[in-house]
């Protein structure tokens, strides 16, 4: 159903300086910080400069790593493991191109719409500097036969094997074309999943598309540019956390609020922060006090409406509050990836906002049902974590 293909990459001659985490989580502060380090991956997904500038500053930065032998191709064609270890949590899968025909025709699904003004800033940037350094997360449903291969590649003398971000990231390189032909039949029978990556997928579609344009190759051909730079792991290798939203000010009383509340949900006052322990249980913290929120209807038409992040936007945060774009409203911002209540509740305590609304995380085979018929999540409905490193496979678009 799929096809994967081995790639000849970039490989940083220094991961741990090199890599990043994806251009998208890197703060102002961490960036700033990023960009003092003259062999860091930084310059390339997020070179300084105004305008068009910003994207030919990237190319250069591209090109000078080159140049300088920070980042050596590889001669081989390659698919690699990449595994994170913590003492808390650890997950492997693979990196491998997948076909953007795949993408084009639907074996490739997707969950989540992209927006006009990031997926232009990323299609510039990747047509500016032919090359795509960013992974784009995907997942299949857990096979055995592919999970034993992934094991039996991971016996070999690992090519990198570093610290960073509070993970030891380890890498493993697989040439050997027997080995690499049998996955590439294992996968023709599974379908992918985007999880994390949408606007890296659909801008490595378009330069394809103009590609295609430029040139006289039919759709199948084997350039570079045909393929998806994508970690691909296992659905049981997952771990989704919630994606949580803070409402900086409410727009009507406190008690008018929970009087609207109290029609949707059985509310209960709770002593101290704390986590959902189940789905569709919110927790809330509203102006300093924590409430449990119990869904009373739990007749959904649909497997998308039984999402706390869509019961939340659409009974709480669109009807109550007015937030019909949650994208676009001033009035209210994201955080993903905190599990500490405690550091929840500073949002309203310390940092001066109004309502803090603690999520239960999604359900990966949920995101797979959804996106099984046609479905799209609500905004921001998952943080995959721990995010994966950009730089440590730069897949160059161009021929070889």
């Amino acid at each position: 159903m799929v096809l994967v293909s081995p790639l000849k990459p970039f490989i940083p001659i220094n991961p741990a300086e090199f890599c990043t985490n994806p251009y998208d989580i890197i703060s102002k502060e961490e960036e700033q910080e990023l960009k003092k380090i003259l062999n860091s991956l930084i310059h390339l997904i997020l070179p300084s400069g105004v305008g068009n500038e910003i994207y030919e500053n990237a190319a250069k930065a591209y090109n000078n790593f080159k140049e300088r032998k920070i980042i050596e191709q590889e001669k081989t064609p390659s698919i690699f493991i990449y595994r994170q270890e913590s003492a808390h949590f650890s997950h492997q899968g693979l990196i491998i191109g997948i076909s953007l025909k795949d993408y084009e025709d639907g074996n490739i699904v997707k969950h989540e719409h992209t927006r006009e003004k990031p997926l232009k800033d990323r299609t510039n940037h990747i047509v500016t500097t032919n090359v795509a350094a960013g992974l784009v997360w995907t997942v299949f449903k857990a096979n055995n036969k592919i999970n034993q291969m992934i094991e039996q590649i991971k016996e070999k003398r690992p090519k990198f094997n570093f610290n960073k971000y509070g993970y030891k990231h380890i890498l493993w390189q697989e040439t050997n074309s027997t080995i690499i032909n049998k996955l590439k039949d294992l996968f023709k029978k599974e379908k992918i999943y985007i999880a994390d990556g949408h606007h890296r997928a659909a801008s490595a579609a378009e330069y394809r598309k103009i590609q295609l344009k430029k040139s006289n190759k039919d759709e199948i051909s084997e350039e570079p540019w045909q393929y998806l730079l994508s970690y691909v792991a296992s659905d049981d290798q997952i771990r989704i956390l919630p994606y949580n939203r803070v409402v900086r000010k409410l727009p009507i009383s406190k008690t008018e609020f929970l009087k609207n509340l109290e029609e949707i949900f059985n509310i209960e006052l709770i002593e101290n922060a704390f986590n959902p322990v189940e789905k569709n249980e919110i927790a809330m913290c509203l102006m300093c006090k924590w409430y449990k929120l119990t869904i009373k209807n739990k007749k959904f038409k649909s497997k998308r409406e039984s999402l706390d992040v869509a019961i939340l936007q659409d009974k709480v945060l669109e009807p109550i509050l007015g937030i019909s774009d949650p994208r676009a409203d001033e009035n209210i911002f994201f955080v993903g990836g905190i599990r500490d209540p405690k550091e929840m509740e500073k949002y309203i305590t310390e940092k001066g906002n109004d309502l803090f609304f603690n999520l239960y995380p999604v359900d990966i085979r949920d995101l797979e049902a959804i996106a099984d018929k046609g479905g799209v999540m609500p905004p921001k409905s998952t943080w995959f974590d721990p995010k994966v490193l950009s730089g440590l496979v730069i897949h160059d678009l161009k021929e070889y």
